[in-house]
């Protein structure tokens, strides 16, 4: 019952932050003189990609809180990742559009870490023990990488966003 009620409860700051995003976007739109409309973001709606991220997002959270044999130190590991990613790609998004370590955060948080749960999930029980160290050293690794990103961000250290990006590429894809 409290896997439930922690589920919706997420599930609903999710969809609390994406409405958020949405109604500050609204205003930045229209009340533009036009210097911002250019092709590229008339093709592109960030707003759409974060939804989408968002959605992989809480599709992967319900599915390691109804999996049994999923442990709760990963599933808080995981969650945690989730979390900072939750914040720091629509601040990527918003201060650093055209970024490759934005592209880069967007692939981890929409594509990366849910294929690696679920590839982790997909394993017998006898294999999950074989392969938990190393799915272990991934989430690790790939909440590192949040928590780095998010320094990067934080003290607009413009100069490291290459390395890192270029660092994320060669890791996760």
């Amino acid at each position: 019952m409290t896997v439930i009620i922690v589920s919706a409860v997420f599930i609903i700051a999710l969809f609390s932050l994406s409405l958020i995003l949405r109604r500050l976007k609204t205003p930045k739109a229209s009340s533009g003189t036009g210097e911002q409309s250019s092709p590229a973001a008339e093709k592109k709606d960030p707003g759409a990609d974060f939804k989408e991220i968002l959605t992989t997002l809480i599709k992967l959270n319900i599915m390691i809180r109804t999996d049994r044999g999923f442990s709760m130190d990963l599933v808080s590991k995981i969650e945690s990742i989730i979390d900072d990613l939750k914040v720091l790609i629509p601040d990527m998004v918003t201060r650093y559009p055209g970024e490759t370590l934005t592209y880069e955060l967007k692939k981890i948080g929409g594509i990366h870490l849910f294929k690696t749960v679920k590839e982790y999930l997909d394993l017998s029980e006898n294999s999950r023990q074989t392969q938990r160290q190393a799915f272990e050293k991934t989430i690790e690794s790939l909440h590192d990488v949040c928590v780095r990103s998010r320094q990067i961000v934080d003290n607009n250290e413009t100069a490291e966003f290459k390395t890192m990006a270029h660092f994320l590429e060669g890791k996760f894809s």
